[in-house]
């Protein structure tokens, strides 16, 4: 890459910004992308933003190139360096170093591939990346078409009509039965969440051929010391038509 692609660090500069390149004694114009990298490798994943940020607003600034250009640049600086650091001797001494370059290097580019929006880099990597892309996304939906078969089983195509006015009386009786006793003094039905029994209410009965909605049923299951029930959530004792009671 061309060195006026990066932010060079001046000659003598004893308080350069972190992320400028080069050393005391000058910015090595002709090594302008092996400092770039030489800094890159000591950085921390969660610099890699800010470090792209920094040399591409240099870019912009003085106008060497836009963004995408910047991008597709440095996309192939890494891709050729990881190449070659891959072709070297992996019986000599910087083997291990080079190692750790490449994962770096493949880390940062990690980092590309994920502000890559103009789908900049080869067409084969593109093209892959959005084959597992789809793949994923055609899996989701096989589980959540399979979601829905299963929750369809529970639909009802008629909902149970209760007379009309006899709300209350339903209501009730599912009072009820919440505090029916076994004979081993256990409560036959148990549920620390009342809401459910508004759920059932609305999802499989209708009063006098409407809906009736989760609030309204949630309304008559207010139990707590000290609420003032709202406007028709008291049962009053007409509507208390029958009587549970066990068999001894």
């Amino acid at each position: 890459m061309r060195v006026d692609f990066f932010k060079t660090r001046e000659r003598f500069d004893f308080f350069p910004h972190p992320y400028d390149i080069g050393n005391l004694f000058g910015p090595w114009k002709r090594n302008a992308d092996s400092h770039f990298l030489l800094k890159l490798y000591k950085l921390d994943a969660g610099k890699y933003a800010e470090y792209y940020a920094y040399h591409l607003n240099h870019t912009i600034k003085n106008r060497v190139a836009g963004e995408e250009e910047f991008f597709r640049q440095l996309w192939h600086l890494t891709e050729t360096r990881i190449n070659y650091l891959q072709s070297k001797n992996p019986h000599g001494s910087d083997h291990e170093q080079n190692l750790i370059r490449i994962g770096k290097l493949k880390q940062f580019q990690g980092f590309l591939n994920g502000i890559d929006k103009w789908n900049a880099r080869p067409a084969a990597l593109v093209i892959e990346e959005k084959d597992l892309i789809i793949q994923k996304h055609l899996n989701e939906i096989g589980k959540l078409k399979q979601q829905v078969a299963e929750l369809t089983q529970y639909e009802v195509k008629q909902k149970i009509s209760i007379e009309d006015e006899h709300l209350p009386t339903l209501i009730d009786l599912l009072q009820q039965m919440r505090n029916l006793k076994l004979p081993s003094d256990r409560l036959l039905l148990r549920c620390d969440h009342k809401i459910t029994y508004a759920k059932i209410i609305a999802k499989y009965f209708s009063h006098g051929e409407k809906d009736i909605p989760v609030e309204t049923a949630r309304n008559y299951f207010v139990e707590k010391a000290g609420d003032i029930p709202s406007k028709g959530t008291f049962i009053y004792p007409d509507q208390q038509l029958f009587k549970i009671v066990s068999i001894k």
